[in-house]
């Protein structure tokens, strides 16, 4: 039997009890800034960190950024990791030392589109990897059915334009087809 990982998006949870119910799985993923720490619980096991310009200029590691040195795993893209030269800033020694490095062809290849999100690449490489044979995969916090319109219509996600539709099939159809799972926020 698998065991259960909650990928926890950076929307806002929309109820009150889903903190404990986050807090109770196996495995807590989150990315980047974990913006709803505390309304999302509190682990971190793992942490997909994005360290684009975004993230060390615009945000400076969010405001949960001291807690970014308790998640016990750090995942990175290649390219991310090769530019992370301020990494004392945000990991500690051990978590430099230990990133894992994702392949984001995994969802690039299936949805035909190059400019995907962090939660889409990180996705891709959680259901093409060694994570799969160990873990069940829910989500929770990400924006699914108005995926295409938020990220093909929101400036925050400029850089993305155009991935919105591709990741909404996507995920549609990892629910679908029972490769992923909700765990429902309303």
């Amino acid at each position: 039997m698998k065991k259960k990982l909650v990928f926890v998006g950076n929307k806002p949870p929309m109820r009150e009890t889903l903190s404990n119910e986050i807090d109770s799985f196996d495995y807590v993923m989150r990315i980047n800034r974990m913006n709803y720490l505390g309304h999302t619980g509190n682990r971190i096991d793992g942490l997909y960190l994005e360290a684009n310009h975004e993230f060390n200029d615009e945000f400076k590691g969010g405001e949960n950024k001291k807690s970014i040195k308790n998640a016990g795993q750090i995942l990175m893209r290649p390219f991310w990791y090769g530019h992370f030269t301020n990494w004392e800033e945000y990991l500690t020694e051990e978590q430099h030392r230990n990133i894992e490095l994702i392949d984001d062809r995994f969802a690039i290849n299936e949805t035909g589109f190059e400019r995907l999100t962090t939660s889409i690449l990180l996705l891709g490489y959680l259901l093409n990897s060694h994570w799969r044979d160990e873990y069940d995969i829910y989500i929770t916090c990400l924006d699914v059915e108005n995926r295409a319109l938020l990220i093909d219509n929101f400036p925050i996600w400029k850089g993305h334009k155009g991935a919105g539709l591709y990741e909404q099939r996507f995920l549609m159809d990892k629910l679908k087809n029972k490769q992923i799972f909700r765990l429902e926020d309303e």
